[in-house]
């Protein structure tokens, strides 16, 4: 069970579950999407089958003890087997805690440890041997509502670890359990981001350590708690298509260009839908022609009456001033 190449992972709409399901398709695992949002969870399948994985979509709220038993029972009706479950605990608070309603505070224990909570008793009995990696909030929240939810994630998942799972197994029978494969619980660990999601590319260290952590290389590991920092998100610009960063940057080379002005790249329909956005504001090469022809008359009617003066005070054009203009 535990090598077997099925991973279920949640809240795959966006964010960190996006990017870790892209990176288990993308090795080539059978990987059932679950997202309360049916179509986000197609979406983020569909992307996954394009990097060369397998995927499911599976509408599920985890906050639902009866949605989540059932996600589990698709997967086993479908694949058979689950080796592993990567729980995305996705719901932050950044409101200061004395505005804080009561009602916004329960729904987020709700969305990050109830639904921990639930997807944690499920597994134990389920993946079995098996793991379980849970993505906490991002450790650079300090506000005091998030602190209580990393506190009960963390102390959800030590407990397992180290505990027995009821109180009608002892502790020397669960060591037992651990050293037989075939009845030893799921081995759970915790990852703090230290921000939010940003793209699967900026989040490729958060991606690594899930890896590890569902790998055979951290059988050993239970109860672990590790932080991953990641680097700070791309800018605005590092996001847009290369031949419009190349339009934007004033520091690309006259020589890096063709003769025509453009660089070696083939029209897209992005670029196209830019070209009609330039044409709209009034931004493209022809409306920009007809401006610098209107300011060239502009100053040479001015050059014609530099002579002369309003109230005794010569003014003089220049040119420089925006859109051109008189200056004293």
């Amino acid at each position: 069970m535990e090598s077997a190449r099925v991973v279920l992972v949640t809240n795959v709409g966006q964010g960190f579950g996006r990017a870790v399901a892209l990176s288990y398709g993308q090795a080539g695992f059978d990987v059932v999407c679950a997202d309360p949002d049916v179509d986000l969870a197609s979406k983020t399948a569909a992307e996954v089958e394009e990097v060369g994985g397998q995927a499911i979509p599976v509408q599920a709220d985890m906050t639902s003890l009866l949605e989540v038993r059932s996600a589990f029972a698709k997967v086993f009706e479908i694949f058979g087997l689950l080796g592993g479950v990567v729980h995305v605990v996705s719901q932050e608070s950044h409101a200061r805690f004395d505005d804080l309603s009561e009602s916004e505070f329960a729904e987020l224990l709700r969305e990050d440890v109830t639904s921990t909570y639930l997807l944690l008793r499920t597994a134990v009995r389920l993946v079995r041997p098996g793991w379980v990696v849970v993505v906490a909030p991002p450790g650079s929240n300090e506000h005091p509502q998030m602190a209580a939810v990393q506190g009960a994630v963390k102390g959800l998942v030590k407990a397992l670890a180290h505990k027995p799972r009821h109180e009608a197994v002892s502790a020397v029978e669960f060591d037992e359990m651990l050293s037989e494969p075939e009845r030893s619980p799921p081995r759970v660990n915790v990852v703090v981001p230290s921000r939010t999601a940003s793209d699967p590319r900026s989040d490729a260290a958060l991606v690594h350590a899930v890896r590890y952590l569902g790998s055979a290389a951290a059988k050993g590991l239970r109860g672990s708690v590790l932080p991953v920092h990641l680097p700070a998100p791309p800018k605005v610009i590092e996001t847009l298509l290369p031949e419009v960063q190349a339009a934007l940057d004033d520091s690309v080379r006259q020589g890096d260009l063709d003769d025509d002005g453009l660089g070696d790249f083939e029209p897209t329909a992005e670029a196209a839908l830019l070209d009609d956005v330039l044409q709209e504001a009034g931004l493209d090469d022809e409306a920009l022609r007809r401006a610098e022809l209107g300011l060239e008359r502009l100053e040479e009617a001015a050059l014609d009456e530099e002579d002369e003066s309003t109230d005794g005070v010569e003014r003089v054009w220049n040119p420089a001033t925006r859109l051109g203009g008189w200056q004293r």
